[in-house]
């Protein structure tokens, strides 16, 4: 019998819950930045794809890397009450979580904004000079990924995945 839609759902959360340990972890031991930001890149992927199939199915969700940028403001919105004393995520913060998304979806290669953006998390990229650029050398100066912001999301992000990890 071919798996259902929870299940689908619950095993990307489950995955998304395992990136961001493994997320936690490098940061306690200050390893590279492309390596924390390459798990929260997977965890927010994931995340968003558990979202999208309780909201839709499965087999409407494409395999794709495209989907931190729209889906993450959504689940942030939702979940932001559950974590904030049932207070609403101000506009300020949406629109600093959106800025974020963006970045975060950036960082999978196959995001490369139609050759834009070739820096990326993973893999070496030719620069804008000719320059070799590596993702261990490189400071992704769009995300602070410790700030105040991006820890907030990286909250929302858990707690999204836990509710998605339940089955129901």
């Amino acid at each position: 019998m071919p798996a259902t839609d929870e299940e689908w759902a619950r095993s990307y959360a489950v995955q998304a819950l395992s990136d961001l340990d493994a997320r936690e972890k490098l940061a306690d031991t200050n390893a590279k930045k492309c390596h924390r930001l390459h798990f929260l890149q997977m965890a927010a992927e994931k995340t968003c794809k558990a979202h999208l199939v309780r909201a839709n199915g499965h087999n409407k969700v494409r395999k794709s890397h495209a989907y931190v940028a729209r889906n993450l403001p959504i689940i942030a919105r939702v979940f932001y009450p559950l974590t904030n004393d049932n207070n609403q995520i101000n506009q300020w913060e949406l629109l600093a979580i959106t800025r974020l998304a963006r970045e975060i979806e950036l960082l999978a290669p196959a995001c490369d904004d139609g050759d834009l953006r070739r820096d990326n998390s993973e893999y070496p990229w030719e620069g804008a000079r000719g320059e070799i650029c590596t993702p261990c050398e490189y400071n992704f100066p769009n995300i602070d990924d410790g700030s105040r912001t991006i820890i907030r999301l990286i909250k929302l992000i858990r707690t999204a995945a836990e509710s998605y990890s339940r089955q129901e």
